[in-house]
């Protein structure tokens, strides 16, 4: 054999050997990178579930808090006393339902297990439900709070049962019931996950077992499914009797279903939600990878081979051109890749130039000396600053490299949210860092903003507010927070349909946006309810901007709706007081400002 063809063999092994590795290694990250969008997918529809049913746990404890010191409910109670309980209570029944047209359940219970009155069955009353409601019994043993999942006649539901007290003694529970298409439907607005239900045939309760359909196991369907979901259903099952998630494909596409288990107050497993995601582009990605290398391998054999026949002086071309198809491999990904020494970019890829608007480094670095200039201090710590905890950014990622970190960055007006990964190299005996930023700014939206006004949802509302608090606490600062409630909003949606309910809301929230400092922060408190976040604000200024707002939504026009108006309460925080505590005092005041006439600011 030939010195020629010897080199010739060598060349063309390294390069099959080299394409192997990079395709190994590109469709490896692919596979983890997918395997991470599942987890953080799982994560996160699991994580909006919590905070759902946390969320309603709250909200129902201040509705029933205020509902039993009403004058004379108690002693309706005590004496079970169905028609003056009922007048005294459908005031507010009226209310809830309006906030939350999922209410399906509003009951009073005597000591002794026996229904007093249901406010949406008024008719039905004096049975000992809770022979046949173990939630109940558990109450009423305990004398405490018990929630969970529980079947009963109208279906499954989330059901809330609180202890009442008449100084220190028990006398009864009042409870709530929210039907289980109240979660699906969140679900699906904060995830856009289609979801499947399927109840546990020993929570049925007393509901007619003949209308619930054979599903897996000892579950059942709740309705019918199509036969693209039997489709699904046949996949995820296969070889999977514990219902763990799992990814399926069927016909060319792949699928993401996690399933979300609705407990009972025991923690057992009183129903399923199956969440269907399509995650298709995970498996297309391997696909494109494995053709690129193919392509790619046989684009370099053929210029390998043809410059191996040019003479010594081509061999400078030849480096050249392999530099630029490294380049241009770099330029191909969609995440940022910069090299950096902490303190000024050396390298940057394409996608670098086209996030920044600029053409090279040498317009770049005019302005900045580094990317860090770009990182925005939030109201949380859990963003990468310049200098974090006295280290620069670079070195902090370093030392703390088995930390997820993530940055928030403004360019032309649009935010971006990335997590980011670094690797040291040394060359030329000096240290370089290989940083990449992937854009998640998707995933963190659906996980902390609400899919209707496009404010932040309740969780992240909760996050901002406990930071908020301690940061008052630690700095002796002023906090003030507002919560705002859209007077006869329920006589919209019944008037002009949800569309235009939908619209009012969305122009409300852009109205109160547009009122308010960029330091504060509004969220979406559920239905037609918002909450405002004033850090650094007396109480006399936030009394001031919400009769500004009040007055602004007053005068706004929500055509087709002729007028729109708003009820506003307002508090200070208090030192030592706990999030659970001051959230309480705002809802009281914006109670009394609905039923002093609406339309009113109370603090």
């Amino acid at each position: 054999m030939s010195f020629k063809l010897r080199a010739q063999l060598v060349i063309v092994l390294i390069i099959l050997a080299v394409s192997l590795i990079f395709t190994f290694f590109h469709i490896s990250n692919e596979s983890r990178y997918a395997k991470e969008r599942s987890l953080r997918s799982s994560e996160n529809v699991k994580m909006a579930f919590n905070s759902m049913t946390d969320d309603i746990e709250h909200f129902y404890i201040y509705r029933a808090y205020t509902t039993l010191h009403l004058e004379g409910v108690i002693d309706a109670i005590k004496k079970r006393d169905t028609e003056k309980l009922y007048a005294l209570t459908l005031p507010r029944y009226r209310v809830f339902t309006e906030e939350n047209p999922h209410l399906m359940i509003m009951q009073y219970h005597a000591a002794d297990g026996h229904s007093i009155l249901r406010m949406h069955l008024k008719e039905k009353f004096g049975d000992d439900i809770a022979s046949r409601r173990p939630m109940l019994r558990s109450a009423h043993a305990g004398h405490k709070m018990v929630t969970g999942f529980e079947g009963g006649v109208g279906g499954m539901a989330y059901r809330i049962v609180i202890p009442i007290f008449d100084n220190d003694l028990y006398i009864g529970a009042l409870e709530f019931g929210i039907d289980t298409n109240y979660f699906i439907n969140k679900i699906k607005q904060l995830t856009g996950s289609t979801s499947i239900l399927m109840i546990h045939e020993n929570y049925l309760g007393a509901a007619d077992k003949s209308l619930y359909k054979a599903g897996m196991g000892a579950y059942r369907y709740t309705t019918a499914i199509s036969k693209e979901q039997e489709a699904y259903m046949d996949a995820f099952s296969d070889q999977n009797p514990a219902m763990r998630p799992k990814n399926i494909r069927i016909e060319e596409k792949d699928y993401e279903i996690n399933p979300l288990y609705l407990e009972d107050s025991e923690e057992k497993s009183a129903g399923v939600i199956l969440c269907i995601n399509d995650v298709t582009g995970g498996y297309q990605n391997k696909v494109e990878t494995a053709i690129g290398s193919i392509l790619l391998t046989a684009a370099l054999l053929l210029l390998f081979l043809g410059l191996f026949e040019y003479a010594f002086g081509t061999l400078i071309q030849k480096l050249n051109l392999q530099e630029r198809y490294i380049k241009t491999i770099l330029d191909s990904q969609k995440n940022i890749v910069v090299v950096t020494d902490g303190k000024e970019i050396i390298f940057a890829n394409q996608a670098f130039y086209d996030y920044f608007g600029c053409e090279s480094l040498e317009k770049f670095q005019l302005d900045y000396s580094c990317i860090s200039d770009f990182f925005e201090s939030v109201e949380s710590d859990e963003y990468l600053q310049p200098k974090t905890e006295g280290l620069l950014w670079i070195d902090y990622l370093t030392q703390y490299n088995t930390k997820e970190h993530k940055v928030k960055m403004t360019v032309g007006g649009n935010t971006s949210i990335f997590t980011v990964h670094t690797q040291k190299i040394e060359y030329e005996n000096k240290m370089r860092h290989v940083v990449v930023f992937t854009d998640i700014t998707r995933l963190n939206q659906l996980a902390t903003q609400d899919g209707l006004t496009q404010l932040a949802n309740r969780f992240k509302f909760d996050q901002v507010l406990e930071y908020s608090i301690a940061m008052s606490q630690r700095y002796d600062r002023a906090l003030s927070i507002m919560i705002i409630d859209v007077d006869h909003f329920k006589a919209v949606n019944d008037t002009y349909g949800h569309l235009v309910g939908d619209e009012v809301l969305k122009k409300l929230a852009k109205i109160l946006s547009d009122g308010i400092r960029k330091s504060d922060l509004i969220a979406r408190w559920g239905g037609e309810e918002f909450i405002i976040l004033l850090p650094d604000s007396e109480l006399s200024s936030a009394v001031k901007l919400a009769e500004t707002l009040r007055i602004k939504v007053a005068e706004s026009n929500f055509s087709p709706v002729n007028t729109m108006t708003c009820s506003i309460g307002v508090v200070r925080w208090n030192e030592g007081e706990t999030p659970d505590q001051l959230l309480n005092r705002v809802d009281e005041k914006l109670y009394v400002a609905k039923e002093n006439g609406r339309n009113r600011v109370v603090s």
